[in-house]
């Protein structure tokens, strides 16, 4: 049964996610608003989730000092505010500073979101909340898409940005209602335990495959919505973001990670079976039919999916002395790779097409397959 404090949690982590995300189906109208290139319009996912890359560096000592309540209410204000002025539809060099502000906010609500979720209900539901703090996030990125999507089709994409500001405004209300939560001893990150942890070949390789699974995942839906209009010019962006409703399988995958490495026998056997989901996926969004490209989401989604759950599970057991420091590093790799790739994969579409674009991100699934081959077996 979920308590106050758990609902509060999971609907500031929907939110928080969803802002992350809202822009992505309207893209390509915005960029004919403004008159801008693919490139400048991917820009703005790219400055939103750079700072996430280095989120557990810079965020890590502010929790050291501040709880994550008062995190929290600190940021829901600041994202209220930065969501409030994107609202007044500003021109894209004003667009572009705020979403690098909320970019700046995200990352402290996002570490405070899952800090809290940890620290509800004890140690021994840890595991259980940051399961549910996953699935709040994966509905959080497809209301963001989905719903922003359809108001803008109804009214406008002004209407749609005032929507999730009032949602904030929302949570940060709902946050006055919210228990403080106990302090943590949080591990400082030390640079001699990250070179430490650097020298294990096999964090190497996990980082690594975190940096390009996400690079690509990350690449494909920021520029997907270009492509959805490239077949058809007259679609909609309640259409557009229709497609993202593949994200949703992202839920049941990572609810039941365990028992796929169970079934399978081992986590490099459940990590190579998500590659090829992965990369199947992938390979279907060569197509020119919107029908398909509903269907490759799925796939594409629940083969990354895979990959990310077991991967940090894998991850968290090699290291069980330095797991804050391991999820540390993992976040920061995940996020650069999604940075890069909302953006770098953008030069190869512009100029060679969207099968050019595919081929960059197929020779890039292969490099993750090889990296994923070298990691060590380990049975269930």
């Amino acid at each position: 049964m979920f308590n106050r404090n758990q609902f509060i949690i999971v609907y500031c982590t929907i939110t928080a996610f969803a802002v992350l995300y809202e822009h992505q189906p309207l893209l390509p109208l915005l960029a004919g608003q403004w008159k801008r290139s693919i490139n400048d319009a991917a820009l703005l996912t790219t400055v939103t989730m750079l700072p996430l890359a280095v989120a557990p560096i810079l965020y890590g000592y502010f929790l050291e000092r501040f709880s994550a309540h008062r995190m929290l209410m600190i940021g829901f204000t600041l994202l209220f505010i930065s969501q409030s002025v994107l609202s007044t539809a500003p021109d894209y060099p004003l667009f572009l500073l705020l979403r690098a502000i909320e970019g700046l906010v995200l990352p402290a609500i996002f570490i405070s979101l899952m800090t809290y979720s940890s620290s509800i209900g004890g140690q021994h539901k840890a595991r259980q909340n940051i399961a549910m703090y996953i699935a709040s996030t994966i509905v959080g990125g497809f209301c963001g898409r989905v719903v922003t999507g359809f108001v803008t089709s109804l009214t406008d994409w002004q209407t749609a940005f005032w929507m999730w500001a009032v949602m904030a405004l929302i949570a940060l209300l709902s946050l006055i209602k919210l228990e403080s939560d106990p302090r943590h001893n949080l591990v400082k990150i030390s640079f001699d335990e990250v070179r430490l942890l650097l020298t294990k070949q096999v964090n190497r390789r996990g980082l690594s495959a975190a940096f390009l699974m996400f690079f690509v995942f990350a690449a494909m839906l920021n520029f997907l919505p270009f492509r959805m209009q490239e077949i058809s010019p007259e679609i909609t962006t309640a259409a557009i973001s229709m497609v993202y409703t593949g994200y949703l399988i992202g839920i049941a995958v990572s609810l039941f990670s365990g028992r796929l490495v169970s079934l399978l026998g081992s986590e490099r056997r459940t990590l190579m079976v998500g590659w090829s989901i992965y990369l199947s996926g992938t390979l279907v969004f060569v197509t020119d039919s919107l029908l398909l490209l509903h269907l490759a989401m799925y796939i594409f989604a629940a083969g990354m999916f895979m990959l990310h759950s077991v991967l940090s599970s894998l991850l968290n057991h090699l290291e069980p002395s330095r797991r804050g420091m391991i999820n540390g590093l993992y976040v920061s790799a995940y996020y650069s790779g999604g940075a890069l790739g909302t953006f770098l994969p953008g030069l190869v579409y512009r100029p060679v097409g969207w099968n050019g674009f595919t081929v960059l991100l197929v020779t890039t699934m292969l490099l993750l397959g090889w990296i994923i081959h070298l990691m060590p077996l380990r049975n269930s």
